[in-house]
């Protein structure tokens, strides 16, 4: 399963530390998949789910308090020094427990398939969280991102050492830019754009600003999807080029359910429709490269410049006042 490392301008608790996040939730996705498989084979599941859901609300009361009383030592010793308040925050948030992720379905599955998906649907969720907030931090999730295909096609399709950037949006010369889909793999890093607004329709290539889609019956212009898919990929040639990162980058076309017709391409280009895409995918599901230095430094160098639109959690601006 894919790591949701930052969606649109939501804050990511992978912005807080890009190198250990990213471990840790392979950590604790495989243990809690042990648990929770050793649950429902020996018949205890139901009170593992009790257990696991639980005990969640107590770990974070406990964690918050235990915060809250640093956060007044520090105060009480020395009012001005902001910086020194800040580092029991910065402990308390790199002491993340497997609490964190925790079991929440609430329906026991009948076979095991029917297991992994109600797993990989919780998982979706607990990945939402991540990707929208900090200890201290979250920001508004609209209601659509839960229910967004794309989101959790590549995410419930693609092993846990790929690390996804969904339609980021940067801080460069200091405007907001958004970008496209970035999935950042072991060995390269990909910027896509998606070509899916209707099935089994032909998209017409060319050099100029608009494409046609082309049905049975009819024929739109749309915007050339190249010119967003460039733009992406020079930002991230950038970014790769100042932080010294030497990894292939790779732009990418897809149209998973129709036709792209374009007789020469770009040579930067790989173009992938309902002829190709899957063969593509096949080699990206089996992969099974590790984490890599280079790949967590590569995510460093976006989320450095990623923009992020959060507030205070209430309950921790209310309990230190």
């Amino acid at each position: 399963m894919a790591q949701l490392i930052k969606l649109y301008d939501y804050i990511s608790r992978y912005e807080v530390d890009p190198y250990r996040y990213p471990g840790q939730f392979i950590r604790l996705k495989k243990q809690q998949w042990e648990k929770v498989l050793d649950a429902w084979e020996g018949k205890t599941l139901h009170s593992v789910m009790k257990e696991t859901v639980e005990p969640e609300r107590n770990f974070e009361m406990s964690r918050k308090q235990t915060i809250i009383n640093k956060l007044k030592n520090k105060f009480s010793k020395n009012k001005d020094n902001i910086e020194s308040i800040t580092i029991p925050l910065l402990i308390e948030e790199r002491a993340m427990s497997e609490e964190d992720l925790s079991v929440e379905f609430t329906t026991e599955p009948k076979n095991l398939e029917e297991l992994k998906s109600l797993f990989l649907d919780d998982i979706f969720r607990f990945q939402i969280r991540w990707a929208s907030s900090t200890l201290l931090e979250k920001s508004i999730v609209e209601k659509s991102v839960y229910h967004d295909p794309i989101i959790r096609y590549f995410l419930q399709s693609i092993p846990d050492h790929f690390l996804l950037l969904y339609k980021p949006v940067l801080i460069l010369q200091k405007a907001p830019v958004e970008l496209d889909i970035i999935l950042i793999s072991p060995t390269e890093i990909y910027c896509i754009t998606l070509l899916e607004r209707l099935s089994d329709v032909t998209y017409i290539g060319s050099k100029e600003n608009f494409w046609i889609e082309k049905g049975i019956d009819f024929e739109n212009k749309i915007l050339n999807p190249l010119l967003s898919l460039n733009r992406t990929g020079t930002v991230v040639q950038k970014l790769m080029k100042s932080a010294g990162v030497e990894l292939p980058i790779k732009k990418v076309i897809i149209s998973r359910n129709s036709y792209i017709d374009y007789p020469v391409p770009p040579y930067d280009v790989i173009l992938l429709d309902k002829r190709t895409y899957n063969n593509w995918f096949q080699q990206i599901r089996g992969s099974s490269s590790p984490l890599k230095h280079v790949q967590l430094k590569a995510t460093q160098s976006i989320l450095t410049y990623g923009l992020s639109s959060s507030f205070k959690r209430q309950e921790w601006v209310k309990d230190v006042e």
